[in-house]
């Protein structure tokens, strides 16, 4: 794994400004140990059974990421460094059990070969960080594109999973949430 970078965001989610910048394993650390972070998570899925409640708790409460790259502003336009990594969500599995199957069995798959894997702030939902080559042929865009949609055809195929579309954008956020067994790829 190639030691991405990403925009970091505090919560709100209408903050649209980075805080900092974080590597993919300084993400990993903070997203197994951060003390801040599990308080914060615990009180966002205490309202998983309250959708409305448990969208607003998870927009106002918890930081995120932009996979993407580096941005000065979270809008396409204002990217600085594209970081290579694109996000797949997956929603709305069966029980936490179901995400934590996933969430281990999609970090080993060696086609995907996500540098980050963790479940999700619903705690029934996974998150992959997805390692792509950037082309000196084509665009940004286009190389983060081509390979997001090869990964989405490629879940549906072979597992019968369905990507969130709404991930199809490189200033798409990704939120964080405490998972103690977050899967890291090594360098």
């Amino acid at each position: 794994m190639k030691e991405s970078i990403l925009s970091f965001f505090n919560a709100p989610i209408t903050n649209q400004v980075p805080s900092g910048i974080v590597s993919v394993s300084q993400l990993h650390a903070y997203i197994t140990t951060s003390e801040w972070l599990r308080e914060r998570t615990e009180r966002v899925r205490a309202t998983v059974n309250e959708p409305k409640r448990f969208a607003s708790l998870k927009r106002g409460l918890l930081p995120y990421v932009t996979p993407g790259g580096v941005f000065s502003y979270r809008k396409e336009e204002r990217l600085l460094v594209p970081s290579g990594e694109f996000v797949i969500d997956i929603d709305h599995l069966a029980s936490p059990e179901e995400a934590i199957h996933w969430r281990d069995t999609l970090f080993a798959d060696e086609r995907l070969r996500p540098d980050l894997s963790f479940v999700s702030p619903s705690a029934t939902g996974v998150k992959l960080l997805i390692p792509y080559r950037l082309s000196i042929k084509r665009t940004v865009e286009e190389s983060f594109d081509e390979a997001r949609q090869f990964a989405w055809e490629y879940l549906a195929c072979q597992y019968g999973l369905e990507a969130d579309p709404s991930n199809a954008d490189l200033a798409r956020a990704c939120f964080l949430c405490h998972d103690p067994s977050a899967k890291l790829r090594e360098l």
